[in-house]
Formats: C-alpha cells, structure tokens, sequence
C-alpha cells in the first residue's frame, strides 16, 4: 500500500486546512496510506525532515507550492512525487515553479492557469487541471425554515488598494505605466478576459512583441490587476443588490468599511469559517463573485449546493458546460448585474423554485465533491508517472506521527492545543447557540490531540465538568462553554510551557 504525504497551511478562511483533511480521508478510501503535517506548528520543519525520513512516501501533496520554503525541488527524495495544487493564478508562482523537477506535477484550479503553465513554465513536464470543491454542513435546516435570506462569504477590500499601489508601483516605468492604466479600465469594461489575455489585447493595441518569456514576466508584474478586478466587482454586485432593497449578511473582514447608503441591509456577522459554513446551512440563497477564473469551479458554489442553497454566481465557461442555469443553480452576468436583483427578488417570493434549484444542485454537485476531484489527481499520477497508487476494495491508514525528540513534541503539542483554544474563541463565541454537533466537533478534536499526544505526555486531562459536557452534551448547553474549553486548551500550553526547561518558541 502506498504512503501519501499531505502538507497543511494557514488561509484567510482555514480553506486550505480542510482541503487537506477531506483529501486525506478521500486518499484513504481509495487504498493509500495517509500522514497529514500542518506547516505552521512550531515543530516545522524540524517535524517534516524527521517525517521523510521515518517513512518512505511515494507521493508528497501540498497547495499553493509551499514546500518551496522547505527547499523540497533540492530535497525531494529519490522515487518520490510532489503534487502541488494552485488554488491562485499560476502566475503568482512563476520563480518558484522554475524550478521544478521531472517529479514534480502542479494541478490548477482553473484551466486558463494550466494553460499559462503549459506554454510558459517550461521546467514543469506535468500538468493538469483539477477545479476545486467545498464542505457540507453536518446538519442543513429544511429550506422552507432557513432565516438568512441572501449570504455573502468573503473578505472585503476597496478595488482603489490595489489599483493605487499599483499605478504607484509603475509611476515611473514609462511604457509599462501606460499598459498599466489601459488594462485597469479594460478588465472591468471587459470582464470576460483573462488577465493574460487583458494583456494581450493591450500589447496587440500598441503594436508591441515580446517573446514569450517576457509575456510570462509581464503578467506576473501585473497580477494586481487580478486583484483589482475583483475586489471592483465585488464591491459593484454587493453594492447593486443593496441599493435594491435586498439584505445581504456577510462574514469576513473589511465590512465594515463597505461604502454604501444602505447600511441597515448590510448585516455583518463575527466568526470564523466554521460559523460561516454554520449560517450557509442555514441560508436560502449563497452568492458568490469569482477570483477572475474564467474557466473554473469555487469553492463557495460547491459548498453552497453541498448545504442546499441555491448558488448564485456569475459566469465562467466550466460552470456553463456543467451545469445548467435556473435548474441546479444561478448564473449572472457581470455586465448585467442590475437584472440580478430581480432575480434573487424572484427567488425569494417563489420559494418552491428556489427549493427545487437547491435540491437538484446538491444532487448535481455530488459529481463535484472532493472525493471525485481526488480520485482525479490520483488517477492523473499515475497516468503520468506510470505507477498504482489506488487499491480497490482497500482502505487506507493514518500513519501516526513521530517526532526526532520531546521538544518537538511539546511545540507541536502547544500549536494544536492552540489551534483547538482559537477555534472555540473564534467560531463557537459567536454563534447565537451551541447545537449538539458543535459539542460533537470539539470532543472529536480533542480526542484527536490525546489519541497523538497521550503516550509521550502526561498530565493533558481537561476539568472534569468540562470533559462531562464533551461526552454528554446537555441539552441546553451552556453558553459559556466555548469559553471554557478554550480556557482549559490555554491551561495546557501554559503547563507545557512551564514544565520545558530552556524552551525555544
């Protein structure tokens, strides 16, 4: 049986940490064997070099080619793959992914992106396309009973952050200033392009050739543009809806900034990711304005029609080729965005539709989960490398984690006590009430952390109220509980802090 090694990161949403959770469950019902390290404990990376060297793995994942940092195109080991998943324009990665290596594969979330790799990025021999997917909620209310109308997951950011660092930025670069200020105002008058293709259409207008490496380095200098464009468009969609009369509640940063007259309709909730995926089951419609993917998946609209809201998202071409518009979710165009609160409006006063597009888009999307996109990039592994990794009929194992010595045991003990502490702070504080299956998800969490922990450290029990409330939720739970818990995770560190002599954080 084969071992994959997975690697975790930190992200704006904790996106990219349950994608490496619900991949490595996915890798183990397809017959290999699993060891998932979060690169931000404080054991890193001491904990990785001990890692590849206790076990050998075939395969080495991460996202968004973080092991660069770790040197791993240097120190890859003999006979094994490293897979890296782009969940960014490719673009942004251009001096790391020149060094790639025969063994290394990069997946793109969009295919524009893999395209960029194909005919720019000539040290990377493999590539694929794999769009990306989302998590359902545990526990859905009936549609009928949902109380958000309309939900919005996302930081905001004024367009004019990007926009004025950037003109900033080429002030004094002569031509490219000149290409800069065209593209920003045709990106958004033309929302259909890319930013390469933006590019394009600018050098086509002032007659200019560049060779193919100096597009490549062109687009990377101009990847801001991205980021305007889509901070401008969602600031102009949230913004139309609002002017309409509709109320749109959001989780994230940066909202309370929002420029618009209607501020009552803007309602902002506190917490983190899992009080977001919370309200989405909850919520009757999810909208979503794409990262500039023109041919790709997001993760909101998949996790949207995994919770059994109806999707609401603007347009790109793997979105229109697989799935149908008004039957299993919504799609609007950018340049029409006034018709959008018409059709949302209509979707609220017909809840019957609404609740048949809900259910026929989580039927649809089941094609579109995880599991399906793993069992893609695994079979796209083997395909390139001539080798078996899956095994019908076998499921996988967890491998346990070792460590090189007790401090890295005690650092890695410390990080997860704090991740554990920050996720009851952060999410369970602010929900209006604690249900049964957030009680369920903290005791599976710290069972986790003792199941790992517990043969190389003592004294990591909880208050005993505490522990009877995680094994016997009550039936009406405490609010002050989140609280609790994260008291007694900060008590452990504080313990282990004290009982390391000569402890280096």
């Amino acid at each position: 049986m084969k071992n994959i090694l997975l690697i975790k990161s930190i992200s704006r949403y904790a996106s990219l940490d349950r994608y490496i959770d619900e991949w490595a469950d996915a890798i183990r019902k397809l017959g290999c064997n699993t060891c998932v390290l979060d690169a931000w404990s404080l054991a890193q990376p001491r904990l990785y070099a001990h890692i590849i060297s206790a076990y050998h793995f075939d395969v080495i994942i991460d996202i968004n080619v973080l092991l660069a940092d770790w040197n791993i195109f240097q120190n890859l080991p003999p006979d094994t793959i490293y897979a890296t998943y782009l969940c960014d324009p490719a673009y942004a990665f251009r001096d790391t992914l020149q060094q790639a290596t025969g063994q290394t594969i990069v997946f793109a979330c969009d295919n524009h992106f893999r395209k960029h790799i194909d005919r720019y990025f000539t040290k990377v021999l493999h590539s694929e396309f794999i769009p990306l997917s989302g998590s359902a909620c545990p526990v859905c209310v009936p549609y009928e009973e949902r109380a958000i109308d309309i939900l919005f997951t996302g930081t905001y950011e004024s367009p004019q952050g990007p926009k004025e660092e950037l003109l900033a930025r080429f002030a004094n670069r002569g031509p490219l200033f000149i290409f800069l200020k065209d593209m920003l105002e045709d990106i958004v008058a033309n929302p259909q392009f890319t930013l390469p293709e933006c590019l394009s259409r600018i050098l086509e207008k002032y007659q200019v050739d560049v060779s193919d490496s100096e597009f490549d380095e062109l687009t990377s200098e101009f990847l801001s543009v991205d980021f305007y464009a889509r901070f401008y468009y969602r600031e102009k969609v949230i913004r139309s809806l609002l002017d309409a009369g509709l109320t749109i509640h959001v989780f994230g940063r940066g909202w309370e900034d929002f420029p618009t007259e209607h501020k009552q309709n803007l309602v902002i909730h506190k917490g983190g990711p899992y009080a977001a995926q919370r309200a989405l089951a909850n919520a009757k419609i999810s909208l979503n304005i794409m990262p500039w993917f023109k041919d790709a998946f997001q993760e909101r609209i998949a996790s949207a029609m995994l919770c059994k809201a109806v999707a609401v998202t603007d347009e790109s071409r793997y979105i229109t080729e697989n799935f149908k518009d008004n039957e299993e979710l919504v799609i609007f165009s950018l340049t029409d965005t006034d018709a959008l609160a018409q059709r949302i409006r209509f979707l609220l006063d017909n809840p019957q539709t609404a609740s048949k597009i809900a259910d026929n888009g989580c039927k649809r999307v089941q094609d579109h989960t995880w599991f399906c996109r793993v069992s893609d990039m695994l079979q796209h592994i083997e395909n390139h490398f001539q080798i078996c990794l899956t095994q019908e009929g076998r499921e996988g194992l967890a491998l346990e984690i070792t460590y090189p010595d007790a401090e890295a045991v005690t650092l890695d003990a410390i990080y997860e006590l704090e991740k554990m502490a920050a996720f009851a702070d952060n999410n369970l504080l602010t929900l209006p009430a604690l249900l049964p299956e957030d009680i369920r998800l903290l005791r599976k969490r710290f069972e986790d952390f003792t199941s790992k922990f517990s043969k190389y450290l003592e004294g990591m029990e909880i208050n005993p109220y505490v522990q009877e409330c995680l094994c016997n939720p009550p039936s009406d739970i405490p609010s002050y509980f989140a609280e609790l818990f994260s008291l007694q995770c900060r008590a452990l560190i504080g313990k282990l802090t004290v009982a390391e002599k000569n402890l280096k954080l």
